[in-house]
């Protein structure tokens, strides 16, 4: 028998909570703390704004650390008893269909929350709008697909799958809901004020979905389309 093994197996499960979500998303979440400051205003709150651009280098970073992530806690995980079973990650028809209405009903609420936010303060929109990260024009496809295809994955399985039936089992559903979205919005607080007004809202619908069906992938096929309808178009130069 394997001491580290056993060693590990014998973990209290906040430990292993803390182990999973530090690793998994500690990182983004300091450097998406840190990016708050780097955007500034003037005047009508556009002039100054600083935009991070997101460039194919960016994409790899983000497809390597994943990757890296990934590794390790698929590791650490299957050695505590976790399966993709356990998560409800199966590839399925009614999960496809379910994951595409999913796709429509987050799209359609996204819109409706911004047509909200323009009607009530159009001034503060454009500013969040100026903010949000813009990808390059020169982003390669075939790293978008990659990209958005890995990050889906990675994100909807710990975020989704992990904090939801680890939380929902000594705390209830709501609690697993209330605290994967919360550490959704962490990761995306460098889009700025439009990161809250996204994340938010998706984050208690995926939330919410996932802990009614137990179905990942709904939320993994989700995800990736977002991913990559939003970096794809965006990056044609259709959007702002």
């Amino acid at each position: 028998m394997n001491p580290l093994h056993e060693r590990i197996r014998q973990l209290p499960p906040g430990v292993e909570f803390l182990i999973v979500v530090t690793w998994a998303f500690g990182l983004p979440i300091f450097n998406s703390i840190l990016a708050i400051g780097a955007a500034g205003g003037g005047g009508d709150g556009t002039s100054a704004v600083t935009r991070l651009q997101i460039g194919n280098a960016a994409l790899v970073g983000t497809l390597v650390m994943e990757l890296v992530q990934s590794l390790f806690l698929i590791w650490f995980l299957r050695i505590r008893g976790w399966t993709l079973a356990k998560l409800g990650l199966e590839i399925s028809w009614r999960g496809t269909v379910l994951g595409s209405t999913l796709l429509a009903v987050t799209i359609v609420m996204l819109v409706v929350i911004v047509k909200l936010a323009e009607f009530v303060s159009p001034v503060d929109i454009r500013v969040a709008m100026a903010r949000y990260p813009a990808p390059s024009p020169q982003l390669d496809m075939q790293l978008i697909f990659l990209v958005s295809t890995v990050n889906g994955i990675f994100e909807e399985v710990f975020v989704a799958g992990y904090i939801i039936t680890a939380l929902s089992q000594v705390r209830g559903p709501w609690t697993g809901i209330n605290v994967s979205t919360g550490v959704r919005l962490l990761c995306h607080l460098y889009q700025g004020p439009m990161g809250i007004l996204a994340t938010v809202p998706l984050g208690l619908l995926f939330g919410y979905v996932y802990a009614r069906t137990r179905l990942l992938w709904p939320l993994v096929l989700a995800h990736i389309l977002l991913d990559i309808i939003g970096l794809g178009y965006r990056a044609s130069g259709h959007a702002p």
